[in-house]
């Protein structure tokens, strides 16, 4: 008698929780799916409801095109769609779902019900406890306020994508993002970024052969410590494709510093045939058959845009230099520049072991310890000094109650401790759903390291105090940049973790940069409080501050 097969057919509730692990990853998917379909039946408005972060309660509703009750019966059978019939069809897609997985897919984790709207236009479907079957995967959601990011993430970017559609998303009895649906760009980016960062874009409008581009980028006068704000759709499909990064990014190669990004709303229009949507099962990444022509595109279409601006004033660290020399004037010797910038009375000490000679293209501090010539990258420098004293030093001048008296001629990277800089006129930070839910559940933390924010109106806050070394720093910019960094650390980061990134965030926008001129005063202050840190010879970034060159050196490049 031979052995039962080991193989089995497994139950039909089994394979739609199987299939529900691919699509419905969190609430936000849950979301997506089903505003996907109120966007292919048609719909001018689309109401989002949320409850408990989307665990207790997802409900939809549109005034789509809507379904007849047989229609309503198979849609929550497995592979039953209206969007494609043939082996062709799966190549030629024109919808945004075609698969017929979304709705048994979670039907078989949430209380599922779909119903006729009363006006006789458009459905409502709503999903009630959602993983109540599969607590084990519920217990994998993030925090409420994490999981409400990523669905007010999503909501933006269809309401980005489709601004002719009216898009409402309410969070436990909330407005959280409402767009008109006026079918102006525009509109729909001021609905989800808000004032700020819109008066920064600017139109692009390409045409490459079968390839058409348009959208909204950044001038190179605003920039993120991230690619968060680069966001492309794909005949309407929000994508995710690091190559159409890397092509925007390019253009913006000599316009931004390293390691920022732009932001963009970039719309590729393509011949349907030419793009595989296929290749994930929550359709988020592509393939294209021309990767190179449509890279070249992007490039080309940002490139054309930012060259119709004008252009920025070149970088001062880039200027011509002058050499320092002694030169003869008449029967005399000129003095030499380091005479002049650096008088006799600033000697080497076991507190500055090194003397300032001069500077190189106001970037590079030029010393020595009377033995070799040592170099001094003053930005990494700066951000040490300011790094070490947010970590926990007093600043000099700080009285017991944590205010700082100073004399009025300290130098301007002189920290006084981490004390708050109250601001005249409070500045209104707005945000977009997600990086709101970040910042709202770092509010603590952020206060904590010398910020003063609280929440004002839908998707903004009211900033009134900065660090005190950074009130002459964009404040905006520099907030969004640590709001960013927390999203990258994530909600399972450790405290100290996130307060050290912050420390070296706030250290970098706040350090003398590349190119600031300092005088004489300055720069051998700056020496000296590097030596006073606990290691004066890296940044907190790990990047070197100094290089040695000794005179063996020297003398081998002379060939002595």
């Amino acid at each position: 008698m031979s052995a039962p097969p080991s193989i089995k057919i497994l139950p039909d509730d089994l394979v739609n929780k199987i299939a529900a692990g691919e699509v419905v990853e969190r609430p936000a998917a849950v979301v997506k799916e089903l505003v996907e379909n109120s966007i292919d039946a048609k719909a001018t408005k689309i109401c989002i409801e949320i409850q408990g972060a989307g665990s207790k309660l997802i409900r939809v509703a549109d005034n789509g095109q809507g379904m007849s009750q047989e229609d309503l019966r198979l849609s929550v059978q497995r592979h039953a769609t209206s969007k494609i019939s043939t082996l062709e069809d799966l190549f030629n897609i024109h919808t945004l779902g075609f698969r017929g997985e979304a709705l048994p897919s979670i039907a078989s984790v949430s209380k599922l019900t779909i119903e006729q709207n009363p006006s006789g236009q458009g459905i409502t479907v709503t999903a009630k406890d959602l993983f109540y079957n599969t607590p084990a995967r519920k217990k994998f959601l993030k925090s409420p306020a994490t999981e409400m990011g990523h669905i007010g993430d999503v909501v933006a970017k269809y309401a980005l994508a489709f601004p002719q559609i009216a898009f409402e998303l309410i969070g436990d009895g909330k407005p959280m993002l409402q767009s008109s649906g006026s079918g102006n760009l525009k509109d729909a980016v001021l609905s989800v970024y808000g004032t700020e960062l819109l008066k920064e874009l600017i139109t692009v409008s390409f045409e490459s052969g079968p390839i058409k581009i348009h959208g909204l980028i950044s001038r190179p006068t605003v920039s993120r410590i991230d690619k968060n704000y680069e966001t492309f759709f794909v005949n309407n499909r929000y994508v995710k494709n690091f190559l159409l990064n890397r092509a925007l990014e390019d253009a913006y190669r000599t316009l931004i510093p390293n390691n920022r990004y732009p932001a963009a709303i970039l719309f590729i229009d393509i011949d349907p045939k030419q793009v595989d949507v296929n290749v994930h099962p929550t359709k988020r990444e592509i393939k294209f058959a021309k990767t190179q022509a449509v890279m070249d595109a992007v490039r080309s279409a940002a490139s054309q845009a930012l060259e119709k601006i004008s252009p920025a004033n070149p970088n001062p660290a880039y200027s011509k230099w002058d050499p320092p020399c002694q030169k003869w004037e008449g029967d005399n010797w000129a003095p030499s520049m380091a005479e002049v910038l650096f008088p006799s009375e600033f000697s080497a000490s076991g507190s500055q072991p090194l003397l300032p000679i001069s500077t190189y293209k106001n970037t590079y501090i030029i010393t020595t310890d009377g033995e070799d010539l040592v170099l001094i990258d003053q930005h990494a420098a700066h951000e040490r000094i300011i790094y070490d004293k947010l970590s926990g030093d007093r600043g000099q001048g700080m009285n017991r109650n944590g205010s700082y008296q100073g004399s009025g001629h300290e130098p301007k990277w002189f920290i006084p401790g981490v004390s708050r800089q109250v601001l005249l006129i409070p500045e209104n930070i707005e945000l977009d759903a997600k990086s709101f839910s970040i910042a709202k559940e770092n509010l603590e933390l952020l206060n904590r390291l010398g910020f003063e924010i609280e929440e004002f109106g839908s998707n903004s806050f009211l900033l009134r105090a900065v660090p005190a070394i950074s009130a002459k720093i964009a404040a905006k910019q520099l907030l969004q940049d640590i709001i960013a960094e927390l999203e990258t650390l994530g909600k399972s980061a450790r405290v100290e973790t996130k307060q050290e990134n912050i420390r070296k965030l706030i250290a970098c926008h706040s350090a003398v940069k590349a190119g600031d001129k300092l005088s004489p005063l300055e720069i051998n202050q700056l020496v000296k409080d590097l030596y006073a840190t606990q290691n004066p010879l890296t940044c907190p970034h790990g990047r070197p501050i100094m290089f040695r060159l000794t005179e063996e050196e020297i003398k081998k490049k002379f060939a002595r």
